[in-house]
């Protein structure tokens, strides 16, 4: 077992309604705004970011909200090619057309949603059930599950449920929440420390395990998964410890492709320079060799609050400033690692979390950054891959486009 050190880092650096409403899609309503000037931060507001480029909006995007009603949980985006899904417990679930700035359409759901997540060109939302269904006696009622199609039409509606003795840790966990794809035909759905497995035709769900699925990388003959444990990454090949880092990171993002160069994997990580806290990206090679590489410009942040990353290794984070919990901004960078830009979110109290996605357009390059925040707005951000004639520039997808 090969264990890579930070030091190899280090060198390279310095190179409501009835909630089974089948209904037809609601009609769209008109609701962009133009980039708010209110909201955006002038340059020299963040004295930190002055010398970095920033970004303009191409459009932002207000949705309603119920202020009397409690936001327990937000989530979200999923895209899927020009439609945004975002949720939160004021509204349900809303489809934004993020190219035209118009909602597409809504789907109910009870006091609690999960993020959303796009499954096989469909939508999966999970929210609590306005009805109560009926399921076994001896099993525990976590929600209901609907698929809906990019246009809005609901293809299925199962309740999702389980055992109760088997799901009674994740029926009373709280913290965050995130869906992943777990397998052909099961979901995953974590909620804090606890998670079930939840199969998508029926709805019963089981335990499972709370760690994210790992990163899956193929190249040329070899496989490996690899997990973000304790902090560290940890390669397994062939169900064995490959290779491992020794110290720990703060993120893992994920796989990035260049022309020419084998696999690497992608992490954010937080330190200080000169007292000051930083985020820098790093790259280690995802076939354990003692290749590796880190972008050469950091950015000022405490914390990673969202990522999102496209099949080439392109990648935008959601970034906490400082312990203020009102500066928060956006950070794209190229699958190169080159910061093409930053966006700073309003300068408000944010208790809520951030989602970031990266839109993709025919060709799987990104089409755009689009950003979920403070509970009632969609904010649609620049494309952020580098220009073609930078170093390592990428676009469309290369070896194994699918991490």
């Amino acid at each position: 077992m090969r264990r890579l050190a930070l030091a190899l880092l280090a060198v390279a650096a310095c190179k409501s309604k009835v909630e089974r409403d089948q209904a037809a899609p609601t009609a769209p309503v008109v609701i962009a705004d133009d980039a708010r000037p209110i909201d955006a931060a002038p340059a020299g507001a963040w004295r930190e970011l002055d010398a970095l480029p920033r970004a303009v909006p191409l459009r932002t995007i207000t949705l309603p909200t119920r202020p009397d009603v409690p936001q327990f949980d937000v989530g979200g985006p999923a895209i899927d090619k020009e439609i945004a899904v975002v949720a939160s417990s004021q509204f349900g679930f809303v489809a934004v057309d993020w190219k035209r700035g118009v909602i597409a359409w809504t789907k109910p759901a009870g006091g609690r949603v999960a993020p959303p997540i796009v499954r096989g060109g469909s939508f999966l939302l999970i929210g609590a059930c306005a009805t109560p269904p009926m399921i076994p006696d001896d099993h525990a009622l976590l929600g209901c599950m609907r698929s809906v199609t990019p246009a809005g039409a609901d293809e299925q509606y199962v309740a999702v449920h389980g055992k109760a003795r088997l799901v009674e840790e994740f029926a009373g966990a709280a913290g965050a929440q995130q869906l992943f794809l777990d397998g052909d035909r099961t979901v995953r759905w974590r909620r804090g420390d606890a998670a079930v497995a939840i199969d998508v035709m029926s709805g019963v769900a089981t335990p499972a395990p709370a760690q994210a699925p790992p990163i899956e990388v193929t190249y040329k003959d070899r496989h490996w998964d690899i997990s973000h444990v304790d902090g560290k990454l940890v390669a397994r090949e062939k169900g064995k410890v490959a290779w491992s880092t020794d110290h720990p990171y703060t993120a893992l993002i994920g796989a990035v492709w260049l022309p020419g160069q084998s696999p690497m994997i992608r992490v954010a990580n937080v330190s200080a320079h000169a007292g000051t806290p930083e985020i820098r990206l790093l790259d280690i090679d995802a076939t354990g060799s003692m290749n590796g590489q880190a972008a050469w410009t950091p950015v000022p942040g405490i914390s990673v609050l969202g990522q999102a990353i496209s099949p080439v290794g392109d990648v935008a984070l959601a970034i906490r400033m400082d312990r203020s919990i009102k500066r928060d901004f956006i950070a794209a960078y190229a699958a190169n690692a080159l910061l093409i830009y930053v966006y700073p979110l309003p300068e408000i109290l944010r208790a809520d979390p951030v989602g970031v996605a990266i839109a993709l357009d025919d060709d799987r390059a990104p089409e755009a950054v689009v950003v979920f925040h403070d509970g009632d707005t969609v904010t649609v951000l620049p494309p952020l891959s580098s220009p073609p004639t930078a170093p390592g520039a990428a676009r469309g997808p290369l070896e194994n486009p699918t991490p």
